[in-house]
């Protein structure tokens, strides 16, 4: 049997309702009929009402096993009539919701691997539950500087998904832990094969089996587009003084210097960043603009020469040539189909190629969902299973993407039955974390020597020491918070 404890107190549902998981969006309950088990039997649904607060604890146990934990999200249907039994609907949404929901984040991830960056965010959402879970990545390259200034783990992981061409998901541990785990699909963990035969449909208790077939989100050309990243290859300038500016015009916004010369002999130089914060230097610029000042005048005809990396903008391009000859060879026409997205939260050319690869490898192919109704707890949220299907186009290694549970207790009968979706290209993300990825694709990357700034809530009482070495004590009267941004660069 089904047992449901809402903030530790056990519930009733209606007997039909539904567990819809999947491996990377939050996974959903819908109960009706709800109140607390302790009222059966007496007059309280007609004079009382049951009405859990948002954010209460939801547990599931299946014969005392906890099979889902979650957190009340939103009610309705509360029955205010007199005359009616007052049940309420409640939704139940997993802990994964909290990765969009919980705590922005506002540090800066520098020249660190893709699992050191992973564990470094969980890291920061830990007191939400959240561990590190299995890391499997081909690709675990470095990062050059990604700002996370007011994305949520949800759009960070993302972007971390991107880059190094993974899926991620989460999975509970216990009812106060989730696990947050990354694969490259290559080393995914799998099932075995799902075999087209009778005796394989009656071994498992499948009840019925179909595919879709779908073109909409269908590319073979992926472009991408930054308004900002580092060029690829270093410039070299030669400036003539006028014995009167100084400030010097460059051809190109200025990423990084690299060396400077003044009529041949090497000269400091430093980010005006560093200036303000006491560096002195005989040439200063600022990360992103085509400029170098100096605090003094130098006589005319002196050539300075800047070697340096530009900020350009960015145009990287992924291809998949085999589906482009397919449909040129099919419709007798260019194959091509292109899609374009401006990414401005990605400095590096090498990341920006890696997102256009990323694009074309998980929807350079049309999305073959196969979905199996079975009364088997057949397969697991985030593994893969080869198909060996009767159609030669189905034939093809598919994620486990979601699974939904349909349950009906009738008395001291309980009636299970899983329905599973599994998609061929992989691809896990769904709508509903649209305006999430609005959010991360807006900015990300940090320029050189570009701080951001640090946004410290202070809630009861804190002390904020400043770099002058003075100490402010801040003690808020009821529900007032002090916000304080700090700006120094000293600050992580």
């Amino acid at each position: 049997m089904y047992s449901i404890f809402i903030d530790d107190k056990e519930v009733v549902v209606e007997s039909n309702f539904e567990i819809n998981e999947e491996f990377m969006n939050t996974s959903s309950i819908v109960f009706n009929k709800v109140y607390p088990k302790s009222w059966k039997g007496t007059n309280k649904l007609l004079t009382d009402y049951y009405f859990p607060k948002d954010y209460s604890k939801c547990n599931i146990y299946k014969d005392s096993v906890l099979v889902f934990s979650g957190i009340v999200k939103n009610s309705a249907n509360m029955v205010l009539n007199p005359f009616k039994p007052h049940y309420c609907s409640l939704q139940i949404l997993d802990k994964n919701t909290l990765l969009s929901e919980g705590k922005t984040l506002d540090f800066v991830i520098a020249d660190k691997t893709v699992s050191e960056a992973i564990a470094q965010v969980i890291d920061e959402i830990a007191n939400y539950g959240f561990v590190v879970g299995t890391i499997s990545i081909e690709n675990d390259s470095m990062i050059g500087a990604y700002s996370t200034l007011d994305k949520t783990a949800f759009d960070v992981f993302q972007y971390l998904s991107e880059i190094s061409n993974s899926r991620w998901g989460t999975r509970m541990v216990d009812e106060d832990t989730t696990a947050v785990d990354f694969y490259s699909p290559a080393l995914m963990p799998s099932e075995s094969d799902i075999e087209f035969t009778q005796k394989y449909f009656a071994n498992n208790n499948i009840i019925d089996m179909e595919y879709d077939y779908n073109t909409n989100d269908y590319r073979n050309k992926q472009v991408i587009l930054s308004d900002s990243i580092y060029a690829s290859i270093d410039s070299i300038e030669n400036i003539i003084t006028d014995g009167y500016n100084t400030t010097f015009i460059t051809e190109k916004a200025i990423g990084i210097i690299n060396s400077m010369t003044l009529d041949g002999n090497a000269v400091t130089f430093a980010t005006n960043d560093e200036k303000n914060i006491g560096i002195s230097a005989d040439f200063y610029y600022t990360s992103g603009e085509a400029k170098i000042t100096s605090d003094k005048t130098y006589q005319a005809g002196l050539t300075i020469q800047i070697n340096y990396t530009a900020l350009i903008k960015g145009r990287q391009i992924g291809y998949n040539n085999n589906e482009i000859s397919r449909i040129k060879g099919q419709l007798d026409i260019n194959g091509t189909i292109s899609r374009y997205e401006k990414r401005n939260d990605i400095l590096s050319s090498d990341e920006l190629q890696a997102v256009a690869n990323t694009y074309i490898n998980y929807n350079s192919k049309p999305e073959l969902t196969l979905t199996i109704k079975t009364k088997n707890n057949l397969f697991s949220l985030g593994k893969k299973v080869y198909f060996n299907a009767p159609l030669e186009d189905l034939k093809d290694t598919y994620l486990i993407k979601s699974k939904k549970t349909s349950i009906q207790q009738v008395d001291t009968n309980v009636f299970v039955e899983y329905e599973f979706a599994l998609v061929n290209n992989f691809d896990t993300e769904s709508a509903i974390n649209y305006f999430d990825n609005q959010r991360r694709k807006a900015n990300g990357n940090i320029n050189e020597s570009e701080f951001i700034t640090r946004n410290i809530d202070i809630e009861n009482e804190a002390n904020v020491i400043f770099s002058n070495v003075t100490q402010t004590e801040v003690t808020p009267v009821g529900d007032n918070v002090l916000n304080c941004v700090l700006n120094s660069p000293f600050i992580s």
